[in-house]
């Protein structure tokens, strides 16, 4: 197994665009749209050059705007500033397995110490391996990948966000290429343009997309069978939005226990390819 060699330059690259589907918290569970990231336009702030962070929401990315927020590289450091804020450390592709380093990404809560766990790679558009790093935090029970070249799997400027718990909302990346090849597609979306704004817009209300085949008030458990073939991503928050599960599944069949939550309603989303469907559950 061979995995491609990156140059200094992993991520700032005005060749490089990203597709990143941001979830947004709804009482029936939540509603997608699509941001498009670039970096390009050098600018000097403190002595330090800097590229400006670019963004677009529409499908065929035409319309730029500038995101209020600049990026620099520096030897595997990548650095993330906002408008009139400090920059933070938001990558730091120098690390070997064990080795930590304290992300602060200026779009998250704060500061959060990562520690590279385990080293794998994943195969790109043009057939080439690349690395995928898995990295942990003992603060936080979730964990986020970062790809070579690509960046974390929440999305370009997202690293880091992926390891907190009980939030509302998400990011997800979808796509990533360069000079309009496509290198990476995130294959349980399979599209590089996710807009939903009702659990409507992917499946008719007939449609079954998967459905809760066990429930025990005794322990709280509940089995969620999808009728899907291939990977599917589950869901399950609370009716505010706030996520308390959010996980990849490769098999039709998903358990989950709320023996530690309160009672009350909750969500349970299921996406698989182009299909998604929310359904409320009550636990007592």
């Amino acid at each position: 197994m061979s995995v491609l060699n990156v140059n200094s330059q992993e991520i700032v690259n005005s060749a490089k665009l990203w597709s990143i589907a941001e979830e947004h918290c709804q009482s029936w569970g939540s509603s997608y749209s699509t941001d498009f990231i670039s970096f390009d336009e050098d600018t000097i702030i403190n002595d330090t050059a800097y590229r400006k962070v670019w963004i677009a929401e529409d499908e065929n990315h035409e319309e730029w705007n500038f995101y209020g927020a600049f990026i620099r590289e520096d030897e595997g450091l990548v650095f993330y500033r906002q408008l009139f804020e400090d920059e933070g450390l938001i990558y730091d592709f120098n690390m070997e397995i064990g080795d930590s380093a304290v992300i602060d990404n200026p779009r998250t809560a704060g500061p959060v110490t990562l520690v590279l766990d385990a080293i794998d790679s994943i195969t790109l558009e043009d057939g080439i391996l690349r690395e995928r790093w898995k990295l942990t935090s003992s603060e936080y029970s979730n964990y986020e990948y970062w790809i070579r070249g690509i960046g974390s799997q929440t999305g370009v400027i997202n690293s880091s966000t992926g390891v907190y718990g009980g939030l509302c909302g998400s990011y997800t990346l979808l796509c990533e290429s360069e000079n309009d090849f496509l290198y990476y597609m995130n294959d349980i979306f399979e599209t590089c343009f996710l807009i939903v704004t009702d659990v409507n817009d992917f499946t008719e209300e007939t449609s079954d997309l998967f459905v809760i085949s066990e429930y025990g008030n005794f322990d709280k458990l509940i089995a969620i069978n999808t009728n899907e073939k291939g990977k599917s991503r589950v869901i399950i928050s609370n009716l505010w939005g706030s996520i308390i599960s959010d996980n990849i599944v490769n098999s039709n069949l998903y358990s989950f226990s709320f023996m530690n939550y309160s009672p009350g309603i909750y969500v349970v989303t299921v996406i698989n390819n182009s299909n998604l469907q929310s359904k409320k559950i009550i636990i007592k």
